[in-house]
């Protein structure tokens, strides 16, 4: 059982892993995403990854200090539901995360799939600080088919985001 999580909880059967219900505050994180999806939680709430996927775009956030097992289990999860497409604009964001980057699950995620392979996928990246920015270079030479941008606050990069989504993928 996972610290500070009562008897029962969702994740205690599955060792701290599961989806978690409606209820949860989780729902809260996604809620400018303003449409109808599945949402896939890996971690406890001090260290969590949350994956929502809509027919517009992916969402993720890292919050607290997750493994990097949360990272890779979201994905593969969601890749064994069918859930994303190998190609889709992402909304990836880092405010939250406080932990260190396990780069042998990011290096696991890209291993699942030919992520952006067909030329339209596009991650921004919201972050606290300019610190971030190294992590995302590393990020963008990992998955070198994927357009990466880092932004200050989640409004501009939606906007940037929706704005792709008007002109088409880049050619």
């Amino acid at each position: 059982m996972g610290i500070g999580q009562p008897p029962g909880w969702p994740g205690e059967a599955l060792g701290g892993f599961a989806l978690v219900p409606p209820q949860d505050e989780v729902y809260a994180a996604f809620a400018e995403a303003g449409e109808d999806g599945d949402v896939i939680v890996h971690g406890l709430p001090n260290g969590r990854v949350l994956m929502k996927v809509t027919a517009k775009r992916l969402y993720l956030l890292l919050d607290g200090e997750p493994p990097g097992k949360c990272l890779s289990g979201v994905f593969a999860e969601a890749v064994r539901r069918g859930a994303i497409p190998y190609s889709m604009p992402a909304l990836v964001d880092l405010t939250r995360f406080t932990g260190q980057v396990e780069w042998d699950h990011v290096e696991a995620v890209g291993r699942m799939a030919p992520w952006g392979t067909d030329g339209n996928s596009n991650v921004a990246y919201v972050v606290r600080n300019h610190a971030f920015h190294k992590l995302i270079k590393v990020a963008s030479v990992m998955f070198p088919a994927t357009r990466h941008e880092i932004f200050l606050n989640r409004a501009d990069a939606i906007a940037w985001l929706d704005s792709l989504e008007k002109t088409g993928p880049p050619h």
